[in-house]
């Protein structure tokens, strides 16, 4: 499936639930709890649109949230998707505070891959990242707890929402290079309604070799489906870079994702999307709903509008991440 700029759609990251137990200032005012959620698409409501990417030939699916843990079918529905063998790859994003009883049952069940979200190590700036007191030992448990698993990659996504000192980033180098994971920074992004403000990737490269004592340099390894850039710390170590408003990627893009209403989202930083949900409830079967998602597909952009963009009408927390 290719859109009107010939780009590859091989990739969709499906939010399943709004609900989170975090409130991450750059992603929602306030924590969503699931008995909140009340317009949650079933099971198999998702199955009939990921029949439909699957017809368009998208190889991977990647489930998300809000919290996906909080979705009260996960299990089945990932049950379900390994035992269609249509995608290459089945992975999910949590914030792994509810994760560590739960690793080796959802890699039994299908999961391939997890990516974990991690703004700190240390507590008190831990529970500023996350809106909450006393989490981060319930996210290390889980991040163990995936490592134990024995999942294809365990990966841990930092988003950069302030400037680090030295010293945090020497902190945070020695845990990059203990644990046997891909790191990843993250650039933040205005959701909010906040101005768009650093690291830039220029910045925070330049901070990272600054303190690891020499250059970083560029891996040609694919860690995925993703759009991060990797490079080689100098001990070898390989950290990834996904920088969407100072290092565009619109150019290699290779995804849509769905929001938690049945939406087809075509840019994460633009408003376009498009109603799976309303043909789905009405009848519409894959075969339809690949040729409505396959027109849809051609209004995607080219790129979206960089720092100087407007804010996104949906907030964050309503895209999915």
């Amino acid at each position: 499936m290719k859109d009107a700029w010939g780009r590859t759609i091989e990739y969709v990251r499906l939010s399943l639930t709004d609900a989170c137990n975090f409130c991450c200032p750059y992603c929602r005012p306030a924590e969503i709890t699931p008995q909140s959620q009340h317009q949650l698409l079933s099971v198999d409501e998702w199955m009939t649109i990921l029949g439909a990417f699957h017809q368009v030939g998208v190889k991977a699916v990647r489930l998300t949230g809000g919290e996906p843990l909080l979705y009260p079918h996960i299990e089945e529905l990932l049950e379900r998707i390994k035992a269609t063998g249509w995608f290459e790859d089945i992975s999910m994003t949590t914030n792994g505070s509810l994760l560590s009883s739960r690793a080796q049952r959802l890699k039994k069940l299908g999961l391939n891959r997890v990516n974990i979200s991690l703004d700190s190590l240390e507590s008190e700036a831990f529970a500023t990242c996350v809106g909450k007191e006393g989490q981060l030992e319930s996210v290390l448990e889980g991040i163990r707890s995936a490592i134990n698993a024995n999942f294809k990659s365990v990966k841990i996504n930092t988003v950069l929402s302030r400037y680090w000192s030295d010293e945090e980033v020497k902190s945070l180098l020695q845990y990059v290079e203990k644990w046997p994971v891909v790191w990843r920074f993250i650039e933040y992004m205005p959701f909010q309604g906040d101005a768009f403000h650093g690291p830039t990737f220029d910045e925070w490269k330049a901070q990272l070799e600054r303190v690891s004592g020499g250059p970083l340099t560029e891996v040609h390894s694919i860690y995925g489906f993703g759009p991060a850039t990797y490079l080689a710390l100098p001990s070898g170590k390989a950290v990834g870079f996904i920088f969407s408003m100072s290092h565009s990627y619109c150019d290699t893009c290779n995804r849509v994702r769905l929001t938690s209403d049945g939406q087809m989202r075509l840019c994460l930083l633009r408003d376009d999307e498009a109603d799976l949900v309303s043909l789905v409830r009405n009848g519409a079967t894959a075969e339809a709903l690949a040729e409505h998602i396959e027109r849809a597909l051609q209004r995607k952009q080219e790129r979206h509008d960089g720092i100087g963009m407007d804010k996104p009408e949906r907030p964050m927390w309503r895209i999915g991440g």
